[in-house]
């Protein structure tokens, strides 16, 4: 039988992949790219929405980030059989702490009100293509559909 609790390890898991070498976006490190973005445009955070409820500002700018951990959510809920009614808003903050440093946090809030979060901070330099080579792997939301 399916628990709410069991959210906090859906947490763990969508942080533990988001901040991954192999969350790759056109071939570079997501999370460079997000702090090369966050750079340029004097930002300190962005919010990945992860049911589509409108509650994170940006949205077209990483869609495919967006979508690939909005199907990855569903996919976690599938599996432990927990029923998607029961989480009622979700979302991954990415906030720069430094040049070179982000504070990754997921959060998702239940339809009983408890949010289940989990954070992790990450050094992660600003993506600069003259100094990283493309991968040609298949890993990160472009290669990975979430079914």
């Amino acid at each position: 039988m399916a628990r709410r609790l069991e959210i906090q390890g859906i947490c763990n898991d969508l942080l533990d992949s988001f901040v991954s070498r192999y969350n790759d976006l056109n071939g570079y490190w997501a999370l460079g790219v997000f702090q090369g973005f966050l750079r340029a445009n004097s930002a300190d955070e962005l919010c990945f929405d992860l049911l589509d409820v409108e509650q994170c500002e940006i949205k077209t700018v990483f869609s495919q980030t967006s979508n690939y951990y909005q199907s990855a959510l569903q996919r976690h809920l599938k599996t432990r059989n927990i029923s998607s009614q029961w989480v009622e808003a979700g979302s991954i903050k990415v906030q720069r702490t430094s040049s070179t440093g982000l504070m990754c946090r997921i959060e998702i809030k239940t339809d009983l009100g408890r949010v289940f979060a989990s954070q992790r901070h990450v050094m992660a330099r600003p993506h600069d293509p003259m100094f990283e080579l493309q991968s040609a792997g298949k890993f990160g939301p472009k290669n990975q559909k979430g079914e």
